[in-house]
């Protein structure tokens, strides 16, 4: 089981609030001893603010990081990734990288979750809001090559206010689509029986692991990875675990 989280060493204060955030991992066999690896991806450029997260995806042998990178001078923060032969060592793609369009707020991108659907095309789903609604959104990109990407005419999902829907996450489990994702630090998910569409909130919809968790299937259970906020952003990191009821519901262990 693998994590990849943020390091934050002053609590979100750092280059000027954007927090210098840098991507750290760690693994396990048994969720009890755990092993650090190489810093996944660092700040290399002064330009840097901070690398916000994203998610890891493997394609042909090689393994890809997608994140965006919140600039200091204001610009755009471009969706960026990082490549790596063996799943522990990457190196930053600088020939590849692009911004959303003008339609969205661009200044604000972040949180890239990559995916491959059943035909092979590959989806990115991008945390940003809505410009001329003023309302936080998941922006909708499709790949056939993970090269260029299309920006789809309309969000995966829109939120009801300015609220933007962070740190998304998404997996196929049981025969059923669960798309996650925080407002203000609190965790919710939708499920549905088709891929891209028709997603709908069940009537209890948090995922009670603090903090902007997201997921991974581990040993046939899903396994939610946040923090606890210490001193506002920033904390320990917790984890939660769930399988599903016959109705796609999620059940959270207790303990």
């Amino acid at each position: 089981y693998h994590v990849l989280y943020l390091k934050d060493r002053h609590h979100h204060c750092s280059k000027w609030g954007l927090g210098a955030h840098q991507w750290e991992h760690i693994s396990t066999k048994d969720l009890k001893t755990w092993y650090t690896h190489p810093t996944a991806v660092p700040i290399t450029d002064q330009r840097e603010g901070s690398i916000c997260t994203g998610s890891w995806i493997e394609k042909d042998g090689t393994e890809y990081l997608y994140y965006t990178v919140r600039q200091c001078n204001d610009r755009p923060a471009p969706i960026c990734r990082s490549t790596s032969g063996d799943g522990y060592h990457f190196t930053k793609d600088t020939a590849f990288g692009f911004t959303t369009s003008e339609k969205y707020n661009s200044t604000i991108a972040r949180d890239p979750k990559v995916i491959k659907d059943e035909n092979g095309i590959f989806h990115m789903l991008l945390t940003t809001s809505l410009k001329k609604e003023n309302k936080g959104c998941l922006a909708h990109y499709v790949s056939k090559d993970m090269e260029a990407w299309i920006e789809q005419s309309e969000p995966l999902y829109v939120s009801s206010n300015e609220d933007h829907p962070e740190c998304p996450d998404y997996f196929k489990y049981n025969g059923r689509y669960y798309l996650i994702f925080s407002l203000r630090g609190t965790a919710y998910y939708m499920v549905s029986e088709n891929p891209f569409s028709d997603f709908k909130m069940p009537n209890d919809p948090i995922v009670p692991c603090e903090s902007v968790p997201k997921c991974a299937e581990w040993n046939g259970k899903l396994v939610f990875t946040g923090f606890k906020r210490i001193n506002g952003y920033a904390g320990t990191m917790t984890f939660k675990s769930a399988t599903a009821d016959e109705n796609g519901t999620l059940i959270f262990d207790k303990t």
